[in-house]
């Protein structure tokens, strides 16, 4: 795979020994054997083993983060598409565990807004109110790791929430320039600016908008596993709406108006 021709420390190597040709170029051919020819000439040897020290640790460039979004569009995908050929077609719900090592499940409901009673390891839930598709959100292996590797720890309060969400997304993790959350009724508006994961949204979005809401992943997934890690209340993803303009989203999130399903049941672990 190509990427770009020459990276910084490659074209500094060559800088440095461009330099050198010319120093000694200009100390041999004005041959003045004077301090001044011996300046130039020293000046040239430590421009020439400058440039081959740079170019002895140059190497490609790695893939860039428009390559790297691709990773997980697949993935997504593949959960819309199977849950499509079963007949579920409703916009995934985050919905937080009762103990506080139980992460985050994503349940999909087959339609409507509905709410199993329960929640098993099963992926399946057959509650004829309310069936659907139980799977691992795309963000929680991510945040899993910050609780136990960085320490992350997410206040109570919804204006401490947002600017913890604000920080994550913007300082620790660097996944987009800005990223400005406000309530509006009974909802949270994200606007992300310089999104940089965007390729990897115009992909999912190429085959179908649905799944940006049906199996999120990416910010939305990450901001949804938040708010209900936090909260403690099932949240879904309202709407996704890509500005190409500023590589950025409008992100729409809602959480249900009850508490959310117990996590017990038939095949349940707990």
């Amino acid at each position: 795979m190509k990427t770009r021709p020459y990276n910084d420390y490659t074209l500094s190597g060559i800088i440095l020994l461009a330099g050198a040709a010319l120093l000694l170029a200009l100390g041999y051919f004005t041959n003045r054997g004077d301090l001044t020819s011996a300046t130039v000439i020293l000046s040239g040897v430590a421009c020439f083993l400058s440039g081959v020290f740079m170019l002895s640790f140059a190497r490609e460039d790695p893939p860039g983060p428009e390559v790297i979004s691709l990773l997980p569009v697949a993935g997504t995908l593949n959960v819309c598409r199977i849950g499509a050929d079963l007949g579920v077609r409703g916009d995934a719900w985050f919905l937080p565990a009762n103990d506080v090592a139980g992460g985050v499940k994503e349940f999909i409901p087959a339609e409507g807004e509905s709410l199993p009673g329960t929640t098993s390891d099963f992926s399946f839930v057959t509650e004829e109110t309310a069936p659907g598709l139980i799977v691992i959100p795309a963000a929680l292996p991510l945040v899993t790791r910050l609780e136990a590797s960085a320490g992350l720890r997410l206040p109570e309060t919804e204006p401490e929430l947002v600017s913890a969400l604000r920080e994550i997304c913007e300082d620790v993790l660097e996944l987009s320039e800005h990223v400005e959350i406000s309530r509006e009724g009974d909802t949270l508006v994200a606007t992300v600016k310089g999104y940089r994961l965007f390729d990897g949204c115009l992909e999912v979005v190429s085959v179908s908008p649905k799944c940006c809401t049906m199996h999120p992943c990416g910010i939305c997934s990450l901001i949804a596993c938040l708010l209900a890690r936090a909260e403690q209340l099932p949240w879904r993803v309202d709407s996704v709406r890509l500005e190409e303009r500023s590589r950025g989203l409008s992100l729409v999130f809602r959480a249900a108006a009850v508490p959310g399903p117990t996590g017990e049941g038939p095949g349940s672990s707990r």
